[in-house]
């Protein structure tokens, strides 16, 4: 009878601990796509990209994106903007060819190379871009020690 009660406590544990894994993961999963949805600002030059870039079949805006790969060379990248009243109201302004920097408010959709960029809001007199805390250099206030 004692084995028996071992053998069902050892079961019950160990459901219970599977079941706590599971709800871990669904909750890892559920605050990747909350971080997927969150709304940020893409810095970078807008174009049409069916004019200019010969990309899509129909007018589009899209936005390049240039940053260093790598290897230390410029790399360029292209996100498509979703087709709606922000983006249709300022394609007039790209679609003859020209390139506009612009500061785009939005969230991206989609995984791979399927993503798109839903703008919310496009300024296109952005103010330069601020550096964060990413790079390795030296603080600003710090002094040079003399030897």
């Amino acid at each position: 009878m004692k084995a028996f009660k071992l053998t069902l406590t050892t079961i019950a544990i160990s459901l219970a601990m599977f079941s706590a894994n599971a709800e871990e993961k669904k909750e890892k999963a559920a605050g990747k796509a909350n971080a997927a949805a969150k709304e940020r600002t893409v810095r970078g030059t807008a174009m049409c990209a069916k004019c200019t870039l010969k990309k899509t079949k129909d007018c589009q805006a899209a936005l390049q994106v240039k940053r260093k790969g790598k290897d230390g060379k410029e790399v360029a990248r292209v996100l498509l903007l979703k087709n709606n009243d922000v983006t249709k109201a300022f394609h007039s302004k790209i679609c003859s060819g020209d390139k506009v920097p612009v500061a785009v408010t939005g969230k991206l959709e989609g995984k791979g190379k399927n993503r798109v960029l839903v703008a919310s809001k496009i300024n296109d007199k952005p103010a330069p871009a601020k550096k964060g805390k990413r790079g390795k250099g030296k603080k600003a206030g710090a002094k040079k020690k003399e030897a």
